[in-house]
């Protein structure tokens, strides 16, 4: 997994690539997310749209980020999911969790 970063009207993006496996990608992202909230950078998205898969650990990446953004009064939002990618936050019911928008711009707007 690769992760690109960039702010735009004061949300935070993180593009991320290839898949969501956990492991040491996982803690990377989560050092990413940790750093963010020590810069008060609590509104962030997470572009999904060049992840070709994610498993659990995958989920579970994205679930601890939530919770560190959500104790610190910010939010994750989830753009641009794949089908691929849906049907098992569905299957995990997260789809009731995240909000999830179509494009990178509806989420940065959903701050708003």
């Amino acid at each position: 997994m690769e992760i690109e970063k960039k702010v735009e009207s004061g949300v935070l993006i993180f593009a991320l690539e290839g898949d969501l496996m956990g492991g040491p990608e996982a803690e990377a992202f989560q050092k990413e997310i940790l750093a963010a909230i020590e810069r008060e950078q609590i509104q962030v998205v997470a572009d999904l749209s060049r992840v070709r898969w994610m498993n659990s650990s995958g989920l579970g990446m994205l679930i601890r980020a939530l919770i560190s953004l959500r104790s610190s009064s910010g939010d994750l939002r989830l753009a641009s999911i794949s089908e691929r990618l849906r049907r098992p936050m569905e299957i995990a019911r997260l789809d009731t969790v995240f909000q999830q928008y179509d494009a990178v711009t509806e989420a940065i707007n959903s701050f708003n």
